[in-house]
């Protein structure tokens, strides 16, 4: 396997992709987050209270494997923190929720709105704003946060909020739409600083509800999310956790830009979607790249190249999911290195 060096940068490379231009080969932008920390010798908490130590981390990311997007993200639940959640943080794995803020529906009263600086929102304004500066000229910067249906059911307690859908679903809504408000002004706060908001639906899975539930209880705040990026003059991508296979064509529906697909096979999914919505995707984070061996990595990665070789309107190489802390760095290299051995336009040629 020959390994060519890149021609473009990142932002060069993405750039041409969305403007439907020649490329020097596959995007490619695995799912890398925290466990960049440990690139520099920092903790998960560091990480996700620190803007200097995100920053850090993932610039030392960026140029150790030259990905094509760098994404900040620390846990599921730092916007239901902002409307008045209280996290636990740990030395070394994502913050959490233990005790549901919305416990009876009239707590409902306990939480507001996040207008965009509660909390720990600042922390990713600054890292964005440290990124551009040190690396902004070569590097493509996201922000992931989580959507309505996500956010109002760590308000109220996955288990709970999952029974109110059928119960109380007027508290459901209540609690999204000060979801998604409060994420409209964090996307706002986003792409002020040239950064790239992407919606988390771990939660809205296929694993986890049904697509009777998903279209009446996640799409509608997804779609309003999306149409508030559209206005601000942003691409947004969906990531949806575990399986998507029914709810697909629902997820394209809501107008996102890139569908980041976990478990479901590509095959499956360009026949669902295709002319419709870029696919990302779909390395698996675990059974790939936490175990390896490398070559099992370039496999997986050939063989999905090969497999959305001439979709439209695109494809991008990645992870299902994040990567974990647990995955070896050269893991992720090979994954890259896939990229530029498999992925490469032997034709292209740099535009002066």
């Amino acid at each position: 396997m020959e390994v060519k060096k890149d021609i473009m940068t990142p932002k060069e490379r993405v750039g041409a992709f969305l403007g439907g231009k020649p490329l020097d080969r596959i995007v490619t932008m695995p799912i890398v987050t925290s466990n960049t920390a440990q690139l520099i010798g920092k903790s998960q908490k560091e990480f996700q209270l620190n803007a200097e130590v995100m920053a850090k981390s993932h610039i030392a990311g960026f140029e150790k494997f030259g990905y094509d997007l760098i994404y900040l993200f620390t846990n599921c639940s730092y916007l239901a923190e902002a409307m008045g959640q209280e996290l636990v943080y740990f030395e070394n794995e994502p913050a959490s929720c233990r005790n549901p803020v919305v416990k009876n529906p009239e707590d409902i009263s306990k939480i507001k709105v996040a207008e965009g600086y509660e909390a720990n929102l600042p922390v990713y304004y600054e890292a964005i704003e440290l990124i551009q500066k040190e690396i902004g000229d070569r590097a493509n910067v996201s922000v992931c946060f989580s959507g309505a249906f996500s956010t109002a059911s760590t308000l109220r307690g996955h288990e709970q909020f999952i029974k109110d859908t059928y119960n109380n679903p007027e508290l459901c809504h209540e609690l999204m739409k000060m979801a998604t408000e409060s994420a409209k002004n964090f996307i706002t706060e986003v792409v002020k600083r040239g950064a790239i908001p992407i919606i988390l639906e771990p939660l809205s899975s296929g694993s986890l509800i049904s697509p009777r539930s998903f279209k009446q209880f996640s799409k509608p705040y997804i779609t309003e999310l999306v149409d508030h990026a559209h206005e601000l003059g942003t691409i947004i991508p969906l990531h949806i956790c575990g399986k998507t296979t029914k709810i697909l064509e629902q997820m394209s529906e809501t107008g996102a830009d890139v569908l980041s697909i976990d478990l479901c096979d590509l095959e499956i999914a360009k026949e669902k979607v295709s002319g419709k919505s870029v696919i990302l995707g779909n390395v698996s984070p675990s059974d790939d790249l936490l175990f390896g061996p490398v070559e099992r990595i370039h496999e997986s990665c050939k063989n999905l190249i090969e497999t959305m070789n001439g979709y439209e309107p695109g494809f991008i190489l990645s992870t299902g999911c994040e990567t974990s802390d647990k995955v070896p760095m050269e893991n992720i290299q090979a994954l890259m290195d896939s990229a530029r051995s498999y992925g490469v336009n032997e034709d292209f040629k740099k535009q002066d």
